[in-house]
């Protein structure tokens, strides 16, 4: 007779409760899809492209599969190379897919400023001449370094943010067994990669994925500093703090933390009486860097924290997601669950090193953060409170199944729904666009935009977008005009379009090019001679893809 575990249930009696239950949640969520209010990756219209009746083969295909491997390859005993390997191939697939969110337009004329005049330009004018927004000058800088050492191609800012999430999917690991031990650490990294909205994040080029990596890896090396002291750890446990605080102002709130996590960590330990001094150290060191920094800038960022008061604080009230969205249908709902059941355990044992990853959690509920992609740099703290949960189970076999089966049900969640979902968009014109363009015999375009019909963003900004698939040069002649009052909402989630100055390296002498047209709405071959005043050219190529469900739109006429 099978040795009993888990509130005395045989093995294989666990193994078909977790793969009923993984099973039917997934029915479930499908059900409920309309509370999943998710702004990009909503359960809503993801599956509308393929169709449960599709993909319900697809999820007992997969639970098959983890039953599999599960009861085959005890991979948890080769953590490293294991959690490499499975974070590569996931995302890998991904970089087929567009850039969806219109900020990457932001970062990338950061990024391409830097590459194409220099350090010392980006220095003194990011802010000014190079628009800043809200943004940290961190990652657009990194970016503007892989653009000027590299080249500029989407390639490489993937590959570059591959490797960022692996590091972070590897620094969750390590905190997991620095706080309990190697296998819990394991799990956690693994279970990253059962929260799918955060697997779309990593192939753009955006900032999230960078603040979530400067967060975790801060958190680890001050923890590491607190506990084994010296002069290198202190200061490297400094630079990562000074580093994640100059990456996303929304992460201030969770470095706040450190010094009671610290506590916590050490306080039944005999190196609490070096808490304090070692804690001051980081946080001196730490606070030069950053002191310098805002003080070299100092009417930029006073500019930007009243933006932020006066329209992000109150316009984050509007734009929200609601936690039944972000912990159950963008993560897979074993995870939270997980966490509540470690959170119970954690209780009973009396184990306060949980209540230092509860801090994170709670820090969503008290501050109200609604918005998922400012709760993205606490993912890696959920995978850990999940991690512990699961490392209550005894039994190595059903612990592993029910990781295994959270991961691969969130991949056909990725995979089946969201990248289906995502080549359907009209983002993706942009993406085929710029792939066409650079089979033209030109060396350069021009692009001239078109306004929106049913949005009220600037079609503008999808100029650097289509800049980072093409390697012509780009060239705009038309004016970038400013935001006017009157024009939009004042807190319209996409104000951020209308404030962007036109960078010189888009400028030219007029000359003739093919052109290139974005327009909000399908255009017909005449809109050409509207704009030069000529008939067309022979040649036309339009990008009419378009997924119904976002207002704002990027179509895209070629005439060569």
């Amino acid at each position: 007779m099978e040795k009993k575990n888990i509130s005395g249930l045989q093995k294989l009696e666990c193994i078909l409760l977790i793969s009923f239950l993984a099973l039917f949640s997934i029915c479930l969520l499908y059900i409920f899809r309309v509370y999943d209010n998710n702004t990009l990756t909503s359960w809503q219209w993801t599956f509308d492209v393929i169709g449960i009746k599709k993909i319900l083969p697809i999820f007992a295909a997969a639970v098959a599969f983890s039953f599999l491997i599960s009861w085959r390859f005890p991979f948890e005993n080769n953590p490293v190379p294991m959690l490499v390997f499975s974070a590569t191939m996931v995302v890998l697939p991904l970089w087929r897919g567009p850039e969806l969110l219109l900020d990457s337009g932001r970062y990338f004329l950061q990024a391409k400023a830097l590459s194409q005049y220099g350090v010392r330009y980006f220095i003194q004018e990011w802010g000014h001449a190079i628009t800043a927004w809200t943004d940290m000058p961190l990652v657009p800088f990194l970016y503007g370094l892989i653009f000027k050492f590299i080249g500029e191609s989407r390639t490489a800012v993937q590959l570059y943010n591959t490797i960022i999430f692996i590091l972070t999917v590897l620094i969750t690991c390590r905190i997991g067994e620095l706080l309990w031990n190697r296998e819990t650490g394991f799990y956690a990294g693994f279970l990253l990669l059962g929260m799918p909205y955060l697997l779309t994040q990593v192939p753009l080029m955006l900032v999230d994925i960078h603040t979530m990596f400067f967060l975790v890896l801060a958190f680890y090396c001050f923890l590491q500093a607190l506990q084994r002291g010296g002069f290198l750890r202190v200061f490297l446990a400094a630079v990562t703090l000074a580093a994640a605080c100059i990456t996303k102002y929304s992460i201030w709130p969770m470095l706040v933390l450190f010094p009671v996590c610290g506590y916590i960590f050490l306080r039944n330990t005999p190196e609490f009486e070096k808490f304090c001094l070692r804690t001051a150290a980081v946080i001196l060191l730490a606070a030069f860097p950053v002191v310098l920094v805002l003080g070299y800038k100092q009417p930029v960022f006073l500019e930007q924290f009243a933006t932020l008061l006066t329209y992000q604080r109150p316009a984050l009230k509007l734009w929200h997601e609601n936690f039944v969205s972000t912990f159950f249908f963008q993560t897979h709902p074993f995870v939270p669950l997980l966490c509540l059941y470690g959170g119970f355990r954690a209780y009973q044992a009396k184990d306060s090193r949980f209540f230092i990853l509860l801090l994170y959690i709670l820090l969503i509920f008290i501050l109200q953060i609604r918005r998922i992609r400012y709760m993205l740099p606490l993912f890696p703290f959920i995978a850990l409170m999940a991690a512990y949960g699961l490392a209550t189970i005894k039994d190595a076999q059903v612990k592993r199944y029910a990781a295994s089966v959270t991961v691969t049900l969130s991949l056909v969640v990725l995979f089946a729904g969201y990248l289906q979902f995502f080549k359907t968009t009209s983002m993706m014109n942009i993406k085929s666009a710029g792939e066409f363009i650079n089979g033209l015999t030109a060396d350069a375009v021009e692009v001239y935009t078109l306004p929106q019909q049913k949005s009220e963003g600037s079609t503008v900004i999808a100029i650097p977008q289509l800049d980072l698939y093409t390697r012509k040069k780009i060239i705009s002649l038309q004016d970038w005009s400013p935001w006017k009052a009157g024009h939009m909402l004042p807190l319209s989630p996409l104000l951020a379009t209308w404030n962007m100055n036109k960078p010189s390296f888009y400028l030219a002498e007029n000359q003739f090019l093919p052109l290139v047209v974005i327009s909000g709405s399908r255009i017909e071959n005449s809109a050409y001679e509207q704009i030069r005043g000529s008939s067309p050219p022979d040649g036309v190529k339009h990008f009419t893809l378009e997924s119904g469900v976002f207002r704002y739109k990027t179509f895209v006429s070629v005439f060569y």
